[in-house]
C-alpha cells in the first residue's frame, strides 16, 4: 500500500518550498481519443458506490488491501469532492479519513490518460496537508497525517505513466536525495480477471466488471451475468437504479425490461413497485437540474457577448445571485 507521509511533507515543504511545487510548470494533459465509446457515465457511477461508506470500506479492503481491514464505522467522509488551489477545473473524486486517526485516503477515477498525474496527485496531498493543518496549533510534537492516495483507471489504453513523482523529476546525481518520493497505489480495470471482480460480491467489483464491456452487446451480457451472481437485494436494487436510470439513454427499453424484470423475480414485485416509484422522482429532478444548467449556459453566453443584465434575467429566469457567480467565473476565466 503506498502512502505519503509527514517526512515526504517536510522534504517537498523546505527543499522545493510549497510555493514552488505549485509554480512548476504544468504539463499539457494529453487525452488518448480512440477509446471505444462508451454512453455511460463512468465518473458517476464509480463515484456514486464509493460514495457509500460501506462500498468505500469493502473498496479499501479489497483492492488497496491495508496489513488491518477498514471497519466501516471508523470510516467518515472529509469533503465531498476535494479541488485543489492550482486545480480549479479538475478535482479528486473523494477524500475519507480514519476516525480518530491522521490516515486519509484520496480516490482518483481516470477514463483516459493524463500525462500529468504524479504532479496532479502531489498538489492533493499538500493540500490535504494545508486544509488539515489550517485549524491545528502546530507544535514540536505535532505529527502530520499519512495519505493513501489511489488512482482507478477504467480506460482501453495501456496505462504508461509513471506512478510516483520521482520518476518524472530530472536525474541528478549530485541532488538526487532531494527528490520528492509520492507513489500514489494504482488499480488498473485492465489487469482485473472477470472472475474476481465478481467473486467480490461488491458494487465496486461489479461496476469494474461492467466497465469491462467493449459493446453494448457485451453491457447487457454482463448485467445479465451480474444480476444472476448476486442474491444481495442491496446490490439488485443499486442495479434498478442503474439500469433504469444512469443506463436510460443506453439501452433500448425492451432490453430494460427484460433485465429488470429479473431482478423483479428475485426482489419481488412490492419492492420493484416501491423502486420505480423512487426512479421516477429521480427522473424528474435530473430534468429540472439539467434544464436549470441548460439556462445557466444561456445566461453565461449571453454575458459573454455583453448583453444588458436585465434581458439575461428576463430571457433566462435564473436568479441575480446565480448571474453575479457567472460574471465572477467569466472573470477569472478571462
Amino acid at each position: 500500500m503506498k502512502v505519503f507521509t509527514y517526512g515526504q511533507y517536510i522534504k517537498c515543504i523546505h527543499t522545493l518550498r510549497l510555493n514552488a511545487v505549485m509554480q512548476l510548470a504544468e504539463e499539457s494533459a494529453k487525452y488518448n481519443l480512440n477509446q471505444v465509446e462508451k454512453k455511460y457515465s463512468h465518473d458517476k457511477l464509480i463515484k456514486n458506490i464509493l460514495q457509500d461508506k460501506e462500498e468505500a470500506t469493502q473498496f479499501i479492503n479489497q483492492f488497496v488491501v491495508p496489513r488491518e481491514k477498514v471497519k466501516e464505522e471508523e470510516l467518515i467522509r472529509y469533503t465531498n469532492s476535494y479541488i485543489t488551489k492550482k486545480y480549479k477545473s479538475k478535482e479528486a473524486d473523494l477524500v475519507y479519513k480514519l476516525k480518530n486517526q491522521e490516515i486519509f485516503f484520496l480516490i482518483e477515477h481516470q477514463s483516459t490518460i493524463d500525462y500529468n498525474m504524479p504532479y496532479r496527485m502531489l498538489n492533493y496531498c499538500l493540500d490535504i496537508m494545508q486544509e488539515w493543518s489550517r485549524n491545528k496549533k502546530i507544535g514540536k510534537n505535532t505529527r502530520y497525517p499519512i495519505i493513501v492516495p489511489i488512482v482507478i483507471y477504467t480506460g482501453n489504453q495501456k496505462w504508461k505513466m509513471p506512478r510516483n513523482f520521482r520518476e518524472k523529476q530530472i536525474g541528478d546525481y549530485v541532488f538526487e536525495r532531494y527528490q520528492i518520493e509520492l507513489e500514489y497505489n494504482f488499480i488498473d480495470i485492465n489487469k482485473l480477471p472477470k472472475q474476481m471482480l465478481l467473486q467480490k460480491n461488491s458494487m465496486f467489483g461489479y461496476i469494474m466488471f461492467l466497465e469491462k464491456a467493449q459493446s453494448s452487446e457485451e453491457l447487457v451480457e454482463n448485467l445479465e451475468i451480474i444480476i444472476q451472481s448476486t442474491q444481495n437485494k442491496k446490490i439488485l436494487e443499486e442495479f434498478v437504479n442503474i439500469i433504469s436510470y444512469l443506463l436510460e439513454d443506453t439501452l433500448e427499453e425492451e432490453i430494460q425490461q427484460k433485465l429488470l424484470e429479473k431482478i423483479e423475480r428475485k426482489v419481488g414485485e412490492k419492492e420493484m413497485d416501491r423502486l420505480e416509484s423512487l426512479i421516477n422522482k429521480m427522473r424528474a429532478e435530473n430534468h429540472r437540474r439539467i434544464r436549470k444548467e441548460s439556462q445557466k449556459e444561456i445566461a453565461k453566453n449571453m454575458m459573454s457577448i455583453k448583453l444588458d443584465e436585465k434581458i439575461i434575467l428576463q430571457t433566462t429566469k435564473i436568479k441575480k445571485e446565480e448571474l453575479e457567480k457567472i460574471k465572477e467565473e467569466l472573470a477569472t476565466a478571462g
